[in-house]
């Protein structure tokens, strides 16, 4: 059987160089699910390069081009350059940042901002797979050696302000399926944010993939939370209802014991609120 992600973690090795060689590049690293050990036969390869200073289009296209590799895509914004390559019949996303902009990133999320961006490039350097530039990476880490109580806290009350469960019970009553379902993602996920905060875990993915795995890396959580959020998604609408209000039930209590700072009260009496009707 082929080791998949061993397989990927050698090609880009391979593909790493084409970018090292360029004057600039900081440092490098396999992020995503390879880093992880979760890939399989379809999966990515996520290759994180760090710039010194802003890659010129001749650069990215040195990096794509030195190697013979067929680019699929190239993209950028304000703070990131990213480049889709194909080697050996697999897809690198190649993702390049300025070490200045990863600086920032960590100096926000250290402050407790919760915008999920922040936590995805804190987990790459945490997870990722040093190819180059290892003092950088290192240096980084050191930085995020302790998790933020302020991130704790902010990210437990924005998790926990929910979809109020008298919503969700009336759109069970009209079976409006297609409302519910999408405001039951919405909890779910708020509940998974909360749980990561009150654990003091960061989040290696902004919408929680590779939930099984997640799981096990919460000691703090909901009993059986995989099996339970399962359930809910494919129960029928009450009972879907009723799942998901035990799990934000679970989930608050734990907040409570793991969190105390945060202001949880005002929040779980907006999910029970009941409006007085005639």
């Amino acid at each position: 059987m082929v080791d998949e992600v061993a397989r990927r973690v050698a090609i880009a090795r391979r593909a790493v160089t084409a970018w090292t060689a360029i004057p600039g590049v900081a440092a490098a690293l396999v992020a995503g699910s390879v880093a992880r050990g979760r890939a399989d036969a379809m999966s990515d390869i996520e290759l994180d390069v760090y710039w010194r200073r802003p890659p010129t289009p001749a650069d990215r296209r040195a990096g794509v081009e030195a190697a013979g590799f067929a680019r699929v895509y190239a993209e950028e914004d304000e703070n990131e350059w990213a480049d889709g390559v194909m080697v050996d019949g697999v897809k690198i996303d190649v993702s390049g940042f300025l070490t200045t902009t990863i600086d920032a990133y960590l100096d926000r999320v250290l402050a407790g901002d919760t915008e999920a961006e922040l936590q995805v490039r804190a987990t790459a350097v945490l997870d990722g797979i040093p190819l180059h530039g290892h003092d950088v990476i290192e240096a980084w880490r050191d930085r995020l050696a302790a998790y933020p109580e302020a991130l704790a806290v902010a990210l437990v009350e924005q998790g926990l302000d929910l979809r109020p469960r008298e919503r969700l019970e009336m759109l069970a009553d009209r079976d409006d399926v297609f409302l519910l379902h999408r405001d039951l993602v919405d909890d779910v996920q708020g509940v998974l944010d909360a749980l990561f905060g009150l654990n003091r875990v960061w989040m290696p993915h902004p919408f929680h993939k590779w939930l099984d795995w997640e799981q096990t890396l919460l000691p703090h959580r909901p009993e059986r939370l995989a099996e339970r959020i399962r359930v809910l998604l494919v129960a029928p609408p009450h009972e879907a209802v009723e799942l998901v209000s035990g799990l934000v039930d679970d989930t608050y209590h734990l907040a409570a014991q793991h969190v105390p700072a945060a202001d949880l009260e005002p929040l779980r009496a907006a999910f029970e609120l009941r409006r007085v009707t005639g």
